[in-house]
């Protein structure tokens, strides 16, 4: 169920009559379960079923953690175990399928049984993640366990954020599901203008552009003027695809009075790799900081024996190593994760993260040109179909195969640059208008006629959910 669909806008506004006519909380939380469990399970009961007992699992685990602490790190051991056990089965399970069954044939042996395709289930990385965040914590004392089911399993399942993210942390959104909820208009204010903008995001500018992105990724050998103009596209339309996600889920939770996490800051505006992921998929670069990062760089500083340099090394480079994996099963994901913690440690070490930020105006725009161009060529390796096609591209490849790569190419950069200008208004108009004033009124009444006339072109999936 697509938040762009209509069915989820009838699901939707039965679910606020019904949670909203239901006045006590813990009907709320029941009313707001159910609908998880509905939204989630729509196409796919089974998930839904999926998603039930690993939650079950994980709230017995983590009470048997805080009651018997002689028994927390086989426990723990047991949640990391079934967790990560689940995620990859369903992640990589095709990506090692094929490569199986080709050595196999090698030897002779038809492995045909093998050929069985997993479909990975929509948000399955996203609350995975929620819920190893929440046993960690639990496991080190950070937090009591929820004593709760229905508690527990809404913030696991709240259908606004289960597909896409925000990776919530449960210290955030667990206090707002056990306090009581009652109606304010503030609710729909607040909402209204994070769903106008995350539709019009996700319509009018993602699926605008990815019609000629993916046509241009989809072949065999492009020329690099139109790999170029076609990255640049898709710079546009991941960043419009997946902070419109998080703007709708942001304004549908709102409506439930839930206030959930920010996910995007700006992205584009970073200046170092450090900062772009402190701007960029928030939860997630938290999460990854918190749980990989810092513990790996605090077990380093024990062993004084490692050099200085490889302890400043060895963290960034295994946390984003770690990201290109949740991302995907393919190497070109492992590439781009790589790639990160390789520029991470580059900056870092050179001295260039610190001086850049501390320079004047024309070092800091060459800081931010040289950064911004380094984010294209990452999302280059993100959204190349192998790394041989991306090699390729790289080295094999002319600029101009035929004339038309020029058109093309130029008309693409032309949809990039006409499709952000919105993006970049809106942030000019947050920054230097006042609140409420007409000129916001203007620009939202503008893209709300804009996302009506584009609405039934829009393709109701979002970047993210393969993730």
């Amino acid at each position: 169920m697509s938040f762009t669909s209509l069915t989820f806008v009838g699901f939707l506004l039965i679910v606020l009559a019904l949670y909203w006519l239901a006045r006590r909380q813990a009907w709320q939380n029941i009313i707001l379960l159910a609908a998880s469990y509905i939204f989630y399970g729509w196409l796919n009961p089974w998930y839904g079923v999926l998603l039930g007992l690993s939650s079950a699992a994980d709230f017995f685990i983590a009470l048997g953690i805080a009651r018997y602490r002689n028994r927390s790190r086989a426990l723990l051991t047991l949640s990391l175990l079934l967790n990560l056990g689940v995620l990859a089965f369903f992640k990589y399970y095709d990506f090692f399928n094929v490569g199986l069954v080709a050595q196999l044939a090698k030897v002779g042996v038809h492995a045909d049984v093998f050929l069985v395709s997993i479909l990975l289930p929509a948000g399955l990385s996203f609350y995975t993640l929620r819920k190893l965040a929440y046993i960690l914590d639990v496991s080190r004392g950070a937090f009591q366990p929820v004593e709760n089911f229905v508690d527990f399993s809404l913030y696991v399942s709240f259908f606004p954020q289960i597909v896409a993210g925000p990776i919530e942390r449960i210290q955030k959104l667990l206090p707002q599901i056990q306090l009581p909820r009652t109606w304010k208009p503030e609710f729909f204010s607040a909402a209204w203008p994070l769903l106008v903008m995350g539709v019009f995001k996700k319509v009018v500018v993602a699926d605008t552009i990815s019609a000629v992105v993916d046509r241009i990724f989809g072949m065999q050998s492009p020329s690099k003027a139109l790999v170029l103009a076609a990255v640049l596209g898709f710079t546009l339309q991941i960043l419009a695809d997946f902070s419109g996600y998080t703007d709708m889920a942001r304004g549908i939770a709102l409506l439930f009075g839930f206030e959930t996490s920010e996910n995007f800051n700006k992205p584009y505006l970073a200046l170092t790799p450090s900062d772009f992921w402190n701007r960029w998929h928030i939860t997630l670069s938290n999460f990854l900081r918190d749980y990989i990062f810092f513990p790996l760089r605090r077990a380093l500083l024990k062993k004084r024996t490692l050099p200085a340099w490889l302890v400043q090394a060895i963290p960034p480079l295994v946390t984003m190593f770690v990201s290109g994996l949740w991302h995907g099963a393919g190497w070109t994901y492992l590439l781009w994760g790589i790639y990160y913690g390789v520029l991470i440690v580059i900056y870092q070490s050179s001295g260039i993260q610190v001086n850049w930020q501390q320079s004047n105006k024309l070092k800091v725009l060459i800081a931010w040109l040289v950064m911004f161009s380094l984010i294209v060529f990452g999302w280059f390796l993100f959204r190349a179909p192998s790394i041989a096609w991306a090699g390729q591209v790289l080295f094999q490849a002319a600029w101009l195969t035929k004339p038309q790569d020029a058109i093309i190419a130029l008309m693409m950069l032309a949809m990039a640059a006409v499709y952000s200008f919105p993006l970049i208004l809106k942030m000019l108009l947050d920054r230097f208008s006042k609140p409420g004033s007409w000129w916001l009124a203007a620009y939202f009444a503008v893209i709300t006629i804009v996302t009506i006339v584009y609405i039934n072109s829009s393709n109701p999936d979002f970047i993210y959910f393969q993730f």
